[in-house]
């Protein structure tokens, strides 16, 4: 956020949490500050404001607290701490927001030194994650491109390029096959760094080329729109399409636009004697290859866009990051790890950023307007004499004023440019790639799997040894041994590890379920007595509410994949049929 006075730039706010996603707390020991973070009861409160500020007393109650956050041991250890002397909501208070900004302070004074001594850029002048990453892959990766392979890459943002390869950018898959595991070990695996995994493969650089389906040879190497039919009994969906706003893998015949390189002759590839026996880091295969190398057959050829080969677009840097993360690792020092793996993983984001031309500023009313002559104003919201406004640049906007010419400039620079989303598909293509390598293998191993995500994978026995490493990019790493599994829908499912620990997870919801409640959602019934504390803020009314036990009422919903019931009983799922 910017506050301007007339012309005359003041003051830029910036969020801590582009720079460092995570919570506060979490960052602090991740990245081993002395200062961490302490507890505080969010839900205190005694009747009325003045009362609940000048409240000196016993320790509000566990309940006050938030159980994520505070843990009944912490607690009883706090309950000794104010024995002597009594507990003060303005004292704790400020200290608990006091340590909150020492935290911080220590937190992003490790990563800017950390990138300042480890890479050529100023970390002062690149204020989010992937922002740092881009700004690295510029001064040290992108040379590299152009002087050995002559090849540039192209600013795609607010392009009819970006509007047309968006469609085929998606991100992972999430998917449920088998809902319950028991009476067997399930294993839950995760694979190294998928992403950068994905980075080190060749990516489609250059202008994109629109060229006839009857010029395509075998140096095509883009993005294929292309009508396509699976195998009959394709059982895993190895081609993602946008369908109803949800990410499928059907089968049947559709269409898409998806990332590829040359076909053969015939438009497709038999699966012959060694169909599963593939390299299980995918080398240079794209994603329609893949799919066709494993069942699937090209109806008709749509459009083609042809791109040139980028080899080393992210290769060696991705490299040197890794490195850089697994000697940090092994001499304990994890800041140097953080960084490496933080920049690793936001890098390709950065190419796929959707730009929404739209700034928000703080300006004095009687600059209004002078705004009103160059920008549309989107939403305003008085605060005295200024108001905070979210606008965007008239089509035609008046620039005769050199005022308004100096408007215009700056809001431009804060529009961020220099995307990318071919590479980006591209990225997020070879990682499903990957996943689903997996996928088969498990299956011609005589495997069930029971749930997939982006980059992990639950199956009911020990893949080989040799795709196994705990380090390795792209390789598997064995998270947790199983006793029992249920799956319910993507994000929401239930683990019994061999230990007997519990793993829960519900995407939504904020509160822990229960076994009999996944058990309850299996059946295809809606979880009604649940409960929610609610925050809502209000920039108008300059408030923050919380709204302790809210209903909150947790649906069975299944519209990724086609269930498979059997003697009433859901056991099993296909993909979605479609039929062009």
């Amino acid at each position: 956020m910017d506050i301007n006075r007339g012309t005359t730039h003041l003051l830029s706010i910036k969020d801590s949490i582009r720079i460092l996603p995570g919570a506060l707390g979490k960052l602090a020991k991740d990245w081993k500050v002395p200062t961490k973070k302490d507890h505080f009861p969010h839900y205190f409160w005694n009747e009325s404001i003045p009362s609940t500020l000048s409240y000196v007393g016993d320790l509000p109650p566990y309940t006050c607290f938030e159980p994520k956050r505070t843990s009944e041991t912490d607690y009883q250890e706090m309950i000794q701490e104010f024995r002597n002397p009594s507990w003060s909501f303005l004292n704790v208070s400020r200290d608990y927001i006091l340590r909150d900004c020492i935290a911080l302070y220590e937190i992003l004074l490790r990563f800017f030194n950390t990138l300042n001594d480890k890479f050529p850029i100023n970390p002062l002048t690149v204020l989010s994650a992937p922002s740092a990453a881009f700004k690295i892959w510029r001064t040290t990766q992108l040379p590299l491109l152009q002087k050995e392979e002559s090849l540039s890459v192209f600013d795609f943002s607010n392009s009819k390029a970006d509007t047309l390869f968006r469609k085929s950018y998606c991100g992972g898959i999430v998917d449920v096959y088998r809902p319950h595991l028991r009476d067997t070990t399930g294993y839950y695996y995760d694979i190294n760094s998928l992403y950068p995994t994905a980075m080190i493969k060749p990516m489609p650089v250059g202008m994109p080329k629109t060229i006839d389906s009857y010029l395509y040879s075998d140096s095509f190497f883009g993005f294929i729109e292309a009508t396509v039919t699976s195998s009959p009994d394709e059982y895993i969906g190895l081609l993602p399409i946008k369908y109803e706003g949800k990410l499928i893998c059907p089968k049947g015949t559709f269409r898409g636009l998806f990332f590829s390189e040359s076909l053969g002759p015939n438009g497709h590839r038999s699966q012959g004697p060694g169909f599963y026996q593939r390299n299980y880091i995918i080398g240079k295969r794209e994603e329609l290859n893949f799919a066709l190398q494993n069942g699937y057959k090209i109806d008709k050829i749509h459009h083609l866009y042809s791109f040139q080969r980028g080899v080393n677009c992210f290769r060696d840097l991705i490299e040197k990051l890794n490195t850089m993360k697994i000697e940090a690792q092994l001499n304990d020092q994890p800041t140097i790890r953080n960084v490496a793996k933080l920049l690793m993983n936001s890098m390709y984001g950065r190419f796929g950023m959707h730009i929404h031309a739209t700034q928000f500023s703080i300006i004095p009313q009687n600059q209004i307007a002078d705004y009103t002559k160059v920008f549309n104003i989107l939403s305003q919201i008085d605060f005295g004499n200024f108001s905070l406004i979210h606008y965007n640049l008239n089509s035609s906007p008046l620039v005769g004023d050199p005022s308004f010419t100096k408007l215009i400039k700056r809001f431009n620079k804060q529009i961020p440019s220099r995307t990318n989303v071919a590479i980006a598909s591209a990225v997020t293509a070879y990682s499903r790639m990957i996943i689903n390598q997996y996928k088969l293998t498990a299956l011609s191993q005589g495997l069930k799997i029971y749930y997939s995500d982006t980059d992990s994978l639950v199956v009911d026995g020990v893949l080989p040894s040799h795709l196994l490493d705990n380090a390795e990019l792209g390789k598997l790493k064995l998270e947790h041994k199983i006793k029992e599994g249920i799956f319910v829908m993507p994000k929401v499912y239930y683990l019994l590890t061999s230990d007997n620990k519990e793993v829960l997870k519900c995407k939504g919801y904020p509160g822990k379920l229960t076994h009999s409640d996944y058990l309850s959602l299996l059946k295809g019934e809606t979880l009604q007595e649940l409960q929610v504390n609610k925050w809502q803020r209000s920039l108008k009314d300059s408030n923050v509410q919380i709204k302790r036990n809210q209903p909150y009422y947790l649906r069975f919903i299944f519209n990724k994949r086609q269930q498979v019931i059997e003697n009433g009983k859901w056991v099993n799922t296909t993909p979605l049929i479609f039929t062009e």
